[in-house]
């Protein structure tokens, strides 16, 4: 059995000195299942920011997992960070919109399939208040802090939870009592650590068992 991680840099394992001790591969590992990473560094789930028109941004990729056993979705925090354009609106360029549409997508694609979302957690990095694709433009700021586009992250993850639960698919919340630190768990104050990784993996293989799967 496969499961694969539609990601961005904590999907891809960035700052870890091995990728063996990144999360994808730990719940792969206490699950025994094959692993299909498809973590990018940067990437935000709507077609903005960074991702306007590089084909990499999770809407574009949503077709890798298509097939596989189980699926996770993690992603939203380069989308706080990044996307120059506000939550609402129309069009795959917006969070909202692209989250609505990704979800759909699952459910149409995945059908008697597991399909997990996870939510961003909270933590400090370095985001543009710019907006958009500007990195020297880019300073360190906590998540509670709003962004260029007036947001804060419990209102990226708070479209997550929502739309996950309109549409019957299973969201592990980790900006709410997940007990992560991201001056323990992080390396630069976003990316985990490997005990971050640790903390993450167990979140995901633990809510995966409670789906009641053949694990």
């Amino acid at each position: 059995m496969t499961i694969a991680f539609l990601g961005d840099s904590i999907t891809f394992g960035y700052g870890l000195e091995h990728k063996e001790n990144r999360y994808s591969t730990l719940v792969s590992q206490a699950l025994k299942m094959d692993e299909l990473n498809y973590g990018i560094t940067g990437t935000l789930v709507a077609k903005a920011g960074l991702n306007q028109t590089d084909g990499k941004d999770f809407l574009s990729r949503a077709h890798l997992i298509d097939d596989a056993d189980v699926a996770i979705v993690f992603g939203g925090t380069n989308d706080y960070f990044w996307s120059d354009r506000p939550i609402h609106g129309y069009g795959e360029q917006y969070f909202e919109f692209a989250v609505r549409k990704l979800a759909k997508q699952v459910k149409e694609k995945r059908l008697e399939k597991t399909t997990l979302f996870v939510t961003p957690y909270p933590h400090n990095g370095i985001g543009n208040f710019c907006g958009g694709s500007y990195w020297q433009e880019s300073n360190r700021h906590d998540t509670s802090e709003k962004n260029y586009n007036g947001h804060t992250l419990k209102q990226y993850v708070d479209i997550i939870a929502t739309i996950c639960e309109e549409n019957d698919i299973p969201c592990l919340n980790l900006f709410h009592d997940f007990g992560f630190s991201w001056q323990e768990h992080t390396s630069d104050g976003c990316h985990p650590n490997e005990a971050g990784h640790i903390l993450i993996a167990k979140a995901i293989t633990e809510k995966l068992r409670a789906l009641k799967l053949l694990f």
